[in-house]
């Protein structure tokens, strides 16, 4: 049950954090403060819908077409970037529109890798060269796309992940030679676009650039100031009446931060952990190889994105872009995400 509750608790909480710190911009511009909050809990039902329906089909199916998945992935995530079918928001081409509506393939993308990587590397026999060039392959193929968008998270995401399935099997001797090997390439590319540059020297000293570069890094350690241990009242944020720009989105366990203090950055911390635990269970308990990597690689494509956005808010690491799972504005990343947890409750129900 608690792969399906604490989830659902996140998000209702995630909805409730969202209306508060949109209630401004959303009245500002739409005239109702509930805006945001409202078309949030559409996409809510709509995820629960995609997670039943995940749910349903048995995990020998998503195996058998795990290849015609990842192919489809590939195709859509290269297609954001074509300017009739793509769309770009803050220079990056991550989305694809359709009429009304428009999502995000590189979601889409990071679970096909998981099924189909999970069903690669528990196919493979003692060879671990052979998987690993494999891997390597897979991952390769897939980040290409990402990195012409570009979407730097989202490709880390899937490199963490990919090499994770690989090492539940294998050990960390090739990924660390890896590792070592790219060390150079990394750098490069890291210094080889400004925008990189300029966002690593605000997180190392924001303070340089206040107005620009540091500006959302500064503002984001002022509400966690702000909120101290008991936080200043659901609803009372001084930080999202526009000193704090995506205070619904990226910026979403700041804003938690500062109207509920350190008990309410606790208690999304907790959620998280309960979930980590439970799947670490249902890892543990799995006697079938592709189970137990399937298991982990999907918790990965979530657990991933928490320490991305919660070490980038806090500045533990530099920022990237990335959504709080559950709780930030955003039906692509919210649907992505509960379709998951579907498979991960099938996952249980196949263990059972």
């Amino acid at each position: 049950m608690l792969l399906l509750v604490v989830p659902l608790v996140l998000s209702i909480f995630g909805i409730i954090m969202i209306i508060s710190a949109s209630g401004y911009f959303s009245l500002k511009f739409f005239g109702s403060p509930w805006t945001y909050g409202i078309k949030q809990i559409k996409w809510l039902l709509i995820s629960l819908v995609g997670m039943a329906i995940t749910y349903s089909i048995p995990t020998k199916l998503w195996r058998s077409c795990s290849g015609l998945l990842w192919i489809i992935a590939i195709a859509l995530t290269f297609a954001t970037i074509i300017p009739f079918l793509g769309m770009s928001v803050s220079g990056s081409s991550r989305w694809i529109r359709l009429g009304p509506f428009s999502f995000q393939p590189s979601e889409m993308l990071i679970f096909s890798v998981v099924i189909h990587l999970s069903d690669i590397i528990s196919r493979e026999g003692g060879s671990s060269e052979k998987a690993f060039v494999r891997t390597i392959g897979i991952l390769m193929i897939s980040t290409i796309p990402l990195l012409l968008q570009p979407d730097i998270g989202s490709a880390l995401i899937l490199l963490i992940l990919g090499f994770g399935i690989f090492i539940a099997k294998y050990g960390w001797k090739y990924p660390l030679f890896l590792a070592f090997i790219a060390a150079v390439p990394i750098i490069v590319l890291t210094f080889s676009a400004a925008y990189r540059l300029r966002r690593l020297k605000a997180w190392l000293d924001p303070w340089q650039d206040p107005l620009n570069e540091g500006f959302q890094i500064i503002q984001g350690l002022i509400a966690f100031a702000n909120g101290g241990f008991w936080g200043v009242g659901l609803g009372r944020s001084l930080q999202k009446l526009q000193y704090l720009p995506a205070a619904h989105t990226d910026f979403i366990f700041a804003i938690c931060a500062e109207e509920l203090g350190v008990i309410g950055s606790l208690l999304v911390i907790g959620g998280f952990a309960l979930m980590t635990r439970r799947i670490y269970l249902l890892w543990r308990d799995a006697d079938e190889e592709y189970l137990r990597f399937l298991v982990l690689g999907l918790w990965l494509s979530i657990l991933i994105p928490f320490f991305i956005n919660a070490g980038g808010v806090t500045t533990l690491i530099p920022l990237t872009g990335k959504a709080m799972p559950f709780m930030s504005y955003g039906g692509s990343a919210l649907s992505a995400t509960w379709v998951k947890i579907g498979l991960l409750l099938r996952c249980s129900a196949d263990v059972k």
